[in-house]
């Protein structure tokens, strides 16, 4: 990847698309937000790619996202919360949970910022009639 600097930020030109980044958010994506993203991302393909292995059906799922950050060490972040509320019929809550820690043991993303972030997972279902 080949990062250009712009008076407004950052741009880098990726197979999909131009990427703008920048803490101005009229100029582009904050560092924050694409950490976030980067992370809540793969942990939602490995648990997709896991459901389907596992012939497990849900209607839709999306995730909420929350960030602390350190008073003191700079805005450092320090925990990320990830909530993945799932909806479907006639879902196995304990399945679900084992999925959804096997995507986590298998997330890239996750696996390498552990250390230096806390990630929370949590899960709610939301059942179809």
């Amino acid at each position: 990847m080949l990062f250009k600097f712009k008076e407004e930020g950052i741009r880098v030109e990726l197979a999909y698309g131009i990427l703008d980044i920048s803490e101005d958010l009229y100029h582009g994506y904050k560092p924050e937000h694409l950490l976030v993203s980067s992370i809540a991302g793969s942990s939602a393909q490995e648990f997709t790619d896991l459901l389907e292995l596992h012939h497990t059906h849900v209607d839709d799922f999306f995730i909420r996202s929350e960030v602390k950050k350190s008073e003191k060490d700079n805005g450092r972040i320090t925990q990320i919360k990830l909530h993945f509320v799932v909806k479907g019929r006639n879902l196995n809550i304990d399945k679900l949970y084992r999925l959804l820690e096997s995507a986590r043991d298998k997330c890239a993303i996750i696996n390498s910022v552990e250390d230096s972030i806390d990630i929370v997972e949590t899960l709610e279902i939301v059942s179809l009639n």
